[in-house]
């Protein structure tokens, strides 16, 4: 990942995220953070982010928010999701379109209980945006440090 689109600041629940993978370096995916911390399937000291994947990244991730049956964030339809370590994940900045974009499709997902609207969606930001099934606008929640990476 270019040194250009780290983030020193935590990231927090909602927040706009490119995610960069070994499989695909340059072409990072686009989503949101939906999930900040510790998981089950993993023993590592390091914390996973999960990713609500958003845009033309819809459909393009390894989950639907859950892993070996539990469930860490909702309205993520068949491979929607993902968990990847904090060093995979940067910050990205949205123009005010993009910004009201994302959040007609977070909406939508939400209001359909699909992916079907999002599949269609230009481009993803954080404004309003539901995660686990909670509205999270004011309900940031931080989380520090950076780790590489593995997805699951």
């Amino acid at each position: 990942m270019s040194s250009g689109r780290k983030s020193l600041s935590p990231l927090c629940l909602s927040d706009p995220v490119f995610v960069e993978q070994q499989s695909t370096p340059g072409i990072p995916l686009q989503g949101i953070v939906a999930h900040l911390g510790p998981v089950s399937f993993s023993d590592d000291k390091d914390d996973w982010i999960g990713v609500q994947l958003t845009g033309p990244s819809v459909g393009l991730g390894k989950n639907d928010g859950s892993v070996k049956g539990v469930r860490y964030f909702d309205n993520v339809g068949a491979n929607g999701g993902m968990f990847v370590r904090k060093g995979s994940v940067t910050r990205r900045k949205l123009s005010r379109l993009q910004e009201l974009q994302l959040k007609r499709e977070l909406a939508m997902k939400k209001s359909n209980g699909s992916n079907d609207y999002a599949r269609k969606a230009v481009l993803g930001g954080p404004i309003g945006s539901t995660v686990g099934g909670e509205e999270s606008m004011g309900a940031r929640t931080p989380m520090a440090g950076t780790s590489k990476s593995a997805s699951k």
